[in-house]
Order: structure tokens, then C-alpha cells, then sequence
């Protein structure tokens, strides 16, 4: 039994010896921590914010990025419907323009993004229709104190190609008017974004 206690004895100060060995090197390495953590470290950081100012006009009214352009009237032979929306940038950046066609509307056609993606309905404006109706940007990346313009052209020859499409939509087109007077006859709503680099 002595021999039992002689064993265990030996086994407890072999535990507290290598107890207090970690205690006191995990002590030294939090100090030593603690020391490296309270050293001031002092630094100097000086940051400039760029400005970013972009603006819309449309005849001379300025704009959201959202923009309607209403054509009261088409027929065969008509003259190049053209209207613009003037893009400045007169931020510290460059500017990336982009457009998405959110909703059309032509005579009762109606098409949104609910169920239609923008390329669709451009395709639909271009290839549907005797007329075409198309949009461009002469600058899609505005540089610093740059300009760009957004253009939305309606185009109907007098002669398109398909007399029988020709007839059928100038007759759609003097119907509207007759049923709807002083409504335009086409409707598109644009949204128009700057985005940086």
C-alpha cells in the first residue's frame, strides 16, 4: 500500500510539474503578446474620394435615368423621327453608359420587362414592324468632362420592302389616331445608367 502512495505521489508532482511548466509558458507567450499588441504603431493614411456626377437632359429638362420617348404620329414615307437625351459627365471618373428598354408600347401592342428582356423587345421594335425603331449611344464610355448622346431614331420608308405590312400598319396607324385622338401612337420607357469601371 506504501508502494501504491510512493506511486502516486510521484505521478502528482509529475502532473503539477509539467502543469506549472505550461502555465508559465503560456504566461510569457501572453506577455509577450500582450507586449508586441501594445507598441504604438502610428501611421499616416490619406485617402481621396473621386466625385461622380453625371447628368441627363432631354430638351433641355433635366432627367432621372429613367426616360420616355412618345411619338404622336407615324406613317409611310414620314420623315426620321429623331429624339436625344444629352449624357454630361462632369465628375473626376470616366463613365460607362448603358440602357435597358423597361416597357413599349405601339398603337395596343404593349410589351414590359415582366415578360419580355430588353434585347427581345429592341429586336421586336427593329424586325416586327415595317418601321424600325432603333437606339444608339454615339459615346459609350463618357471621359472627364465628356459628353455622349442617346438617340432614339423611328424610320418608315415610303417604300419598305413589303407594300402589303405597309398598308396594313399605315391603316392600323390612322385607326389609332381616329379611336384615340391626341394619344401617341408609340410609347417607350428607357432606363439609361452610368456605371464606373
Amino acid at each position: 500500500m506504501a508502494q501504491k502512495n510512493s506511486k502516486y505521489s510521484k505521478l502528482k508532482r509529475g502532473i503539477r510539474r509539467r502543469t506549472l511548466f505550461f502555465l508559465s509558458l503560456a504566461l510569457m507567450a501572453n506577455a509577450f503578446a500582450w507586449f508586441i499588441y501594445s507598441n504604438k504603431v502610428s501611421n499616416s493614411i490619406t485617402a481621396s474620394v473621386k466625385s461622380w456626377r453625371i447628368t441627363f437632359a432631354q430638351d433641355g429638362t433635366d432627367l432621372e435615368n429613367n426616360v420616355t420617348f412618345d411619338v404622336s404620329s407615324i406613317y409611310p414615307g414620314m420623315t426620321n423621327y429623331v429624339d436625344t437625351v444629352d449624357i454630361s459627365n462632369s465628375g473626376e471618373m470616366a463613365a460607362n453608359i448603358r440602357y435597358e428598354i423597361k416597357s413599349v408600347k405601339v398603337f395596343d401592342d404593349t410589351y414590359t420587362s415582366s415578360n419580355y428582356t430588353s434585347a427581345q423587345m429592341e429586336s421586336i421594335l427593329r424586325n416586327n414592324y415595317p418601321f424600325t425603331i432603333t437606339f444608339a449611344v454615339d459615346h459609350p464610355t463618357i471621359g472627364v468632362s465628356g459628353t455622349a448622346h442617346f438617340s432614339m431614331t423611328v424610320s418608315w420608308p415610303y417604300e419598305s420592302g413589303n407594300d402589303e405590312l405597309d398598308t396594313l400598319w399605315g391603316k392600323r396607324s390612322y385607326t389609332f389616331q381616329t379611336n384615340n385622338p391626341g394619344v401617341d401612337e408609340i410609347e417607350i420607357n428607357v432606363k439609361i445608367t452610368a456605371t464606373q469601371d
